[in-house]
């Protein structure tokens, strides 16, 4: 079943309204309409009733005439699995409800602003596997009745950049291509945002398709695009897409589990973005919160990194009470600019030598523990190229707002670069070809993680100091499964940061870290192997690679170790803890 919502207006371009909707395929029912009317102007909009139903009629449009109270209860009322098309002048001064409505109550909206235009050609911005395919749809519909010929499915990038394109694009991309084999990627670049770079594709094309969230939030670029359209200030017939995915079915259908805590438990850094509001929470509840920076042989980017964070959430607002960076023993001058910056610099190795050292982004991980004196513990990653202080503020925010929260991971979109038409899939394959399906197997509550070998972590210090940790690439999923373990779910969470730009690793560096998350899933998967057999377990890997002048094999140790609980670390006596200290000084 389809409605079409349509504002009465004149005839022709009544009739030019339905036209275009035919020739998308999503023919319906006519809803018509009637504006608020002024007492004085009620002879003139009678008039265009009889004329509308005239037009209507000699076509044979089943139609009903409605006033726009009556419309709003027809889009939220009716059978949920209809299509719902809207006609967007029917949408002033910014006011989104009847398109709110219409995504709420329907499996598929198709919302549309006409303009009359000699260019056939078609711009796809729709993301998401529901939306995309139903952009394909209409798209190749239209293309079909003639009135588009040429498509290009539009990425956005910033200018002076590299093109980048994520997984997320790519797999959009895939389902446009399946209804309509001949769209073409496009790299678009923009000056200022996604939505500069939109208003100057509605220069180069008759048509823009682009993606329609269920709600669309304040200030987001969907609602400044509505505004923009709606406005008549693009010059260009404008259509958004929102198709429910059969996914959202399923989830209430077969993730039982899943669906409560994926709900509750994920959340935004837009939400968290009033820093006074988290400042008051940390004073209430008399919180410390410790920013951790490990790294080796972060040079080129660990200065823009401690800048990122420092002035505005130690300087500016104290969000954060120290900031440290966990150093691997870096061969360049990582430690000097930190330095240079008045933060803390530890070298792991040098830290707690009683103990032992390892190599490994666990192991800093690890040590880190014992010089941190927060509440609170984030680790974010110094190799980022677009550090942002959203990224600390999205992480501790759930955490000073909901008590029974206890370990935050970060999930992003990563994108990865293309370099003129090859496209290389990345940003998130070993998450995708091995943490996830074996998640997925034995660990079904836990599918709902966006990311979860995600570094970008935080947790409280209490928490972190009874967990196990990995020295290597297994940290993060020996984490979540043992933390899941002790604890249960419900204080797991994870929350979105935007897009964070990490520098991408070749296939051989995933090949490796593969094999160490392979590692820590089944040291901590107690029960799935006979005992005694995760010690036996091989430690090497072994990489032949085939040239032009014949094989060469590599091998590297990979075998991580497993530290225990600090909190079951005995504590330094004094003589040692002033050795340390002398040590760190030396370091810095």
């Amino acid at each position: 079943m389809t409605q079409h919502f349509v504002e009465l207006t004149a005839p022709t371009r009544l009739m030019a309204k339905v036209a275009f909707v035919r020739s998308a395929g999503v023919a319906g029912d006519v809803v018509l309409v009637l504006p608020r009317t002024p007492d004085e102007e009620i002879g003139r909009v009678h008039r265009l009733v009889a004329a509308a139903r005239k037009a209507l009629g000699a076509t044979s449009v089943p139609f009903q005439i409605v006033e726009i109270d009556e419309a709003n209860r027809l889009a939220t009322s009716g059978d949920p699995s209809r299509t719902l098309v809207i006609d967007l002048d029917l949408l002033h001064h910014e006011n989104v409800d009847l398109l709110e409505s219409a995504c709420s109550s329907s499996s598929q909206v198709i919302g549309y602003k006409l303009h009359q235009n000699p260019s056939r050609t078609a711009a796809i911005f729709a993301r998401g596997d529901s939306n995309a395919t139903l952009a394909g749809t209409v798209v190749r519909r239209l293309t079909e009745a003639g009135v588009v010929d040429r498509t290009s499915f539009v990425h956005v990038t910033h200018a002076g950049e590299s093109a980048a394109v994520d997984d997320s694009v790519l797999e959009a991309y895939s389902k446009v291509k399946a209804e309509l084999p001949q769209a073409r990627l496009a790299i678009e670049q923009a000056e200022d945002g996604v939505e500069s770079a939109i208003e100057h594709c509605s220069l180069q094309y008759g048509l823009l398709v682009l993606g329609l969230p269920q709600h669309p939030r304040k200030h987001s670029v969907t609602r400044h695009l509505l505004a923009q359209v709606t406005a008549g200030l693009l010059r260009v017939t404008a259509v958004f897409i929102y198709a429910r995915g059969a996914e959202v079915d399923q989830l209430s259908a077969t993730t039982k589990t899943i669906e409560p805590w994926i709900l509750k438990n994920t959340f935004s850094q837009d939400e968290f973005a009033d820093i006074d509001r988290l400042l008051q929470a940390k004073r209430d509840h008399h919180l410390s919160i410790s920013l951790i920076l490990p790294a080796l042989n972060e040079e080129k980017t660990v200065g823009q990194v401690i800048d990122a964070f420092k002035g505005p959430l130690m300087e500016e607002r104290p969000l954060l009470d120290e900031i440290i960076l966990m150093d691997s023993d870096s061969g360049d001058n990582t430690r000097e600019i930190a330095t240079a910056r008045d933060i803390p610099v530890y070298v792991h190795q040098q830290v707690r030598p009683d103990l032992g050292t390892y190599a490994g982004k666990g192991e800093a991980m690890w040590k880190a523990l014992f010089v941190a004196k927060g509440d609170i513990l984030v680790f974010v990653d110094t190799d980022l190229s677009n550090p942002n202080p959203s990224f600390v503020s999205g992480l501790v925010g759930p955490l000073l707002l909901d008590e029974r929260l206890s370990f935050i991971k970060g999930f992003y979109r990563r994108p990865v670069r293309v370099v003129n038409e090859f496209v290389e899939v990345g940003g998130g394959r070993v998450t995708e070809l091995t943490a996830r399906p074996l998640l997925n197997l034995w660990y079904p509550e836990l599918g709902g993680l966006f990311q979860p070998l995600a570094g970008t972590i935080a947790a409280r210090a209490g928490i972190l100091r009874e967990l196990h940790f990995m020295t290597g690439y297994g940290v993060e999923i020996g984490h979540i499964i043992e933390y899941v373990r002790k604890y249960g779910i419900d204080g797991l969470a994870q929350s979105e940061l935007g897009e964070i730009i990490h520098r991408n690793q070749p296939l051989e560096a995933l090949s490796k870290m593969s094999f160490q998350v392979l590692e820590a899933f089944f040291q901590f998967s107690n029960g799935l192997m006979a005992p005694g057999m995760a010690d036996r377990m091989n430690g090497v890997l072994r990489q032949p690679f085939l040239s032009d002048t014949g094989f060469t094999l590599y091998q590297a140790r990979l075998g991580q170790e497993v530290r225990p609980p600090a909190s079951s670390v005995p504590p330094l006596d004094p003589p040692a803890l002033a050795h340390q200290r002398r040590n760190t000084k030396k370091s810095t």
